[in-house]
């Protein structure tokens, strides 16, 4: 957790890599202005030892508990790919606590419709390096420099195992909660990377837009599927301004 501020952000990593693939932004907060804490999911990280479902909602309720074992009755969820799902998850369980949703590169509360080619790509990537490799190069649209690669790809692996990524897996591509959002009144930010083949403006508009009340998307052009890793200053001056209205 960093910062002292009394905007409170609680902020969850994607499927392939856990909370260090935040760590670039670290400099870029302003610690009088906001207390962000960041949390791995179960099986992720500094929780890997943890067990569970390993399930979208389930994450949901372990940042509720995390937002209560810090006192704070409100607070900010930034929710990156499989949590997005996560953070809008919150909105429908907990309305009362959300301010407000982030989501970044987020697969949307209908969940991720995959190819047959794609899902064998995740699941190749699951235990063998160079196909993970292979797909952080399709997620960042093919422009980062092999060795560039190599780092995402190696904090990815320190960071994950096999059974959680398949459980998640599932869920993330199984699960479709998109009615209960219909109408949901929080107000969301959605970031999307420029270079991130996986969304889009548009499939944006098609689905989280028409279902919250308040969306505002925005694209980091120089981004692909991890903004917060790849252009950390720009992810955090564009979040800083949408926190800043509250």
């Amino acid at each position: 957790m960093i910062g002292e501020g009394s905007i409170h952000v609680i902020a969850l990593h994607g499927w392939m890599g856990d909370h260090r693939l935040f760590e670039p932004t670290f400099p870029y907060w302003d610690r009088q202005k906001f207390t962000v804490a960041f949390l791995d999911c179960r099986g992720y990280g500094t929780r890997s030892g943890e067990t569970g479902k390993y399930m979208v909602e389930e994450v949901a309720h372990d940042v509720r508990d995390l937002a209560r074992s810090l006192g704070w009755s409100r607070y900010h969820v930034i929710g990156h790919s499989m949590t997005g799902m996560t953070a809008q998850r919150l909105t429908v369980d907990f309305p009362e606590e959300v301010q407000s949703i982030i989501l970044v590169a987020a697969v949307p509360a209908s969940g991720a419709k995959i190819t047959d080619e794609r899902r064998q790509l995740l699941l190749d990537a699951v235990g063998d390096g160079q196909v993970r490799k292979k797909l952080i190069d399709v997620n960042t649209g093919h422009t980062r420099a092999p060795e560039w690669l190599d780092g995402l790809r190696d904090l990815s692996l320190v960071g994950t195992s096999p059974k959680p990524l398949l459980a998640y897996m599932s869920s993330w591509t199984g699960t479709d909660f998109s009615r209960e959002v219909v109408c949901n009144k929080t107000p969301v930010l959605a970031v999307l990377g420029g270079k991130d083949p996986g969304t889009s403006v548009e499939r944006t508009h098609e689905t989280v837009a028409t279902w919250y009340g308040s969306v505002a998307v925005k694209v980091l052009v120089d981004a692909g599927h991890y903004p917060m890793y790849e252009v950390p200053e720009q992810f955090v001056e564009l979040v800083s301004e949408h926190l800043a209205t509250f």
